[in-house]
């Protein structure tokens, strides 16, 4: 009676030793598969905020790249209209003093 007591265990040993350690694998596996699964989701998500980064840095730098060229454009339109009001005023200023000289000649000389 032992002698098969110990005969059926070394058979249960043979077949069920190969399906618990197949068992074992296959949750080896599944963990395996889940962690690829992970990481892929981790790649997917870090592309993602690297495009959001990258397009928030175009969009940053096209707007950097609009006010420069607004304040270039204003700056300019204001030192060309103070240009042209100050040589205006300078004109005007030479014309009367031109005026003002040409009297006063015209008045010496017809004094004497």
């Amino acid at each position: 009676m032992t002698k098969g007591i110990i005969v059926s265990l070394a058979l249960a040993a043979l077949f069920v030793a190969p399906a618990v350690g197949l068992a074992g694998q296959d949750g080896r596996d599944e963990w395996r598969h889940d962690r690829a699964e992970f990481r892929r989701e981790m790649r997917e998500l870090s592309r993602d905020r690297s495009r959001a980064r990258a397009e928030a840095t175009r969009e940053r730098m096209r707007a950097r790249t609009e006010a420069r060229r607004q304040a270039r454009d204003a700056y300019r339109d204001s030192r060309q209209s103070y240009y042209w009001h100050d040589h205006a005023y300078r004109d005007a200023m030479r014309e009367a003093m031109r005026e003002t000289r040409r009297a006063l000649r015209d008045a010496f000389r017809a004094r004497e």
